[in-house]
């Protein structure tokens, strides 16, 4: 008894001395991890896993960089490691709800499907009206034969985001054999709010314009109003202006010697040659023989 007890108490603590040299070797997980080994192909992707790695290094308790991180280890291919980051966010910062979905869909890919259930649960209670997760919560739903159940989250997300139903933004939606009920099952409530027509607040009828009165001159706009310059002389300083002679005063004009010319107004006109046709002389009387 006494022999099995020190051996109990020899491999507890050579347990506990690996536990805590294990500790002092690896004080943070992100310094090496082993997947840092596959970030040497000089790709965008790598890049970014490394630079985020860095950011961890100096702050682990980030659920933001956490769920970076998971985003990125899951495009690189590492499923396992990404979803211990989207736990490890969801564990920094409970109510940090894009990591709690990002856990559901890793979750529903490795086959969890209560672990998924959960996961996109809790996004819908933290953030009402998430339409992606409430279409992946009813998938789950219809993969465990809950038809109705299924059938009501479908419709929600789809009344709520109807892009849903395209394939290009919804590819899973191929996956469920339940949206034509579902499709059904919010048609009257779709089918009311669309056809409502709300009228607006009725407009008063327009004032006729008041005319102005008939004595009242118009006044130019201050821009048409042009000022008065002053005058080029002082008043009274001006020349009096010169008289035109008159008959009796004005000069006889000198007469010219030899023959005068008749004004132009004296000419007779020439007479302008006729355009009818020509006149017929006068018929010769006969001459008597």
């Amino acid at each position: 008894m006494k022999r099995l007890l020190i051996i109990a108490v020899a491999a507890l603590s050579t347990a506990a001395c690996a536990g805590i040299r294990d500790l002092r070797t690896n004080d943070n997980p992100y310094d090496n991890p082993f997947y840092a080994k596959y970030l040497n192909t000089g790709s965008t992707l790598d890049a970014q896993i490394s630079q985020t790695l860095a950011a961890l290094r100096q702050n682990p308790n980030s659920p933001e960089l956490h769920n970076t991180l998971g985003a990125l280890l899951l495009d690189k291919g590492f499923p396992k490691d990404a979803e211990r980051e989207f736990e490890s966010a969801v564990n920094a910062n409970r109510k940090f709800y894009p990591a709690w979905y990002n856990l559901g869909l890793v979750r529903a890919a490795s086959g969890d499907e209560l672990g998924a259930r959960r996961a996109f649960s809790r996004t819908v209670t933290l953030k009402p009206g998430h339409a992606p997760a409430l279409f992946q919560l009813g998938l789950v739903e219809e993969k465990r034969h809950h038809t109705d159940r299924a059938i009501h989250l479908y419709a929600k997300a789809y009344a709520i985001n109807p892009a849903m139903l395209r394939v290009d933004v919804n590819p899973r939606i191929l996956d469920s054999k339940l949206t034509h009920l579902a499709l059904l099952k919010m048609y009257p409530t779709e089918h009311s709010r669309r056809s409502m027509q709300f009228q607006g607040v009725p407009t008063s009828p327009a004032a006729p314009p008041s005319a102005a009165p008939s004595g009242a001159s118009p006044q130019p706009a201050p821009k048409d109003i042009v000022t008065p310059t002053a005058p080029a002389t002082e008043i009274g300083a001006e020349p009096t202006p010169l008289r035109a002679p008159s008959a009796a005063t004005a000069p006889a004009a000198p007469r010219r010697r030899g023959r005068q010319r008749a004004p132009d107004d004296t000419r007779q006109p020439i007479p302008s040659p006729p355009t009818g046709p020509p006149a017929t002389p006068p018929e010769k009387p006969p001459v008597n023989q």
